[in-house]
């Protein structure tokens, strides 16, 4: 299961710099309905790809007994997914800002989602090298179950 996570939170981590990569190019159109075709990528990829592999990250941690840290890393990058949808509804509801009008106060609601995303890559990379340590490191045997190999060892001999 470590291992599973260990590819899980690479999907995380590449998805995550995808974003970033998507923003920039939407950011970079000529044109307006060019921005709204480049855009396609970096919603669905935020909303789909990244936020269910890091539900899926954080079931596989729970399962792989990875320890409550890291299934809150992963669990907090899927939480923090939602809120960058939300820092756009509700900053839209907070000071009347739509698509085709933004508010000054919209503007500055809605800088809060490059920050956020910078963090969610920062998280992803904590979960990529924790899963990495944890794949790599073999997993101690419980105290019963080595003692209980001990003894078959010791009188297989």
């Amino acid at each position: 299961m470590r291992k599973a996570l260990l590819v899980i939170s690479a999907i995380v981590l590449l998805s995550a710099l995808a974003q970033l990569f998507f923003a920039g190019y939407f950011h970079f159109q000529n044109t307006i309905e060019a921005q709204h075709e480049a855009g396609v990528f970096h919603v669905m990829n935020g909303q789909y790809v990244l936020r269910y592999s890091a539900l899926l990250a954080a079931i596989v941690a729970a399962i792989a007994r990875m320890g409550a840290r890291t299934i809150w890393l992963a669990a907090g990058i899927f939480l923090l997914s939602w809120v960058q949808l939300f820092i756009f509804i509700i900053g839209g509801m907070l000071t009347g800002s739509s698509e085709d009008f933004i508010t000054p106060a919209g503007s500055w609601v809605v800088s809060i989602h490059p920050l956020t995303g910078l963090l969610m890559i920062f998280m992803s990379y904590w979960l990529f090298t924790r899963a990495r340590a944890a794949a790599l490191n073999p997993q101690p045997l419980p105290p019963k179950a080595a003692a209980s190999d001990a003894s078959a060892s010791s009188s297989a001999a």
